[in-house]
């Protein structure tokens, strides 16, 4: 694997690792659980059905501008 995946893969380890942290403090302060389904989303992002189309183009213009390219 490439530095930069290796790079990546290690930060998304750490952000779940953060997430999963972060959330068993909390839940051990309450009396009732959240639903997990809104958890899971949170984590894992929505799905592409979920977006609407405004989302879509400043989805995909932010990748463009992340590879160096430019609009038409």
């Amino acid at each position: 694997m490439a530095l930069r995946a290796l790079d990546a893969r290690r930060r998304r380890g750490h952000q779940i690792a953060l997430f999963t942290a972060w959330h068993v403090a909390a839940f051990e302060r309450i009396d009732r659980l959240p639903e997990l389904a809104p958890l899971l989303e949170r984590l894992y992002g929505r799905a592409d059905e979920d977006q609407d189309a405004d989302e879509q183009i400043a989805a995909a213009r932010a990748i463009v501008a992340a590879f160096g390219g430019r609009e038409r």
